[in-house]
């Protein structure tokens, strides 16, 4: 079996059956109703409440909190992350996320989601205010990328 076949059997396993057309049906009205950037942040905030949700445990450095999160992904069955400390930035890179196979591919406003979860994790385990996390927007269906950086 190739990989992309073992990926795309993987997507449609992630969702259970009766949720699937009510997932695409949801997100297609919301891509209809609103623009891409106003679905961004409605994800986002969305990411941020399952977020608060889902506290982590206090941790002391970038490996413990990405093995919280990770603890709480596996709960959930939604992947799993890499933080990589650069000189500037910290690269997320979250790996196996349902939300293309429950909202369709062309949702791209999707990964508002996880941009929030990690905006609001980092901010809880004490990030500076001149930093945020946003979307790097250079991923694929099965991998999202993030930063981690000083804003403007």
């Amino acid at each position: 079996m190739s990989t992309s076949a073992a990926l795309d059997y993987y997507r449609s396993q992630v969702c259970a059956p009766q949720w699937r057309g009510f997932l695409r049906a949801m997100a297609a009205e919301f891509a209809d109703a609103l623009p891409g950037a106003e679905l961004h942040r409605l994800m986002a905030r969305m990411g941020e409440r399952f977020a608060q949700s889902h506290p982590l445990p206090d941790c002391d450095d970038l490996d413990q909190l990405q093995q919280a999160c990770n603890q709480v992904w596996a709960a959930a069955q939604w992947g799993s992350v890499c933080f990589v400390e650069q000189s500037a930035q910290v690269s997320i890179e979250h790996l196996g996320s349902p939300l293309s196979a429950l909202l369709g591919t062309d949702a791209d406003w999707a990964g508002g989601f996880l941009e929030g979860a990690y905006r609001h994790w980092f901010n809880a385990a004490g990030m500076l205010p001149a930093l945020d996390v946003g979307h790097a927007g250079n991923g694929t269906a099965d991998l999202q990328r993030y930063v981690l950086s000083r804003v403007a």
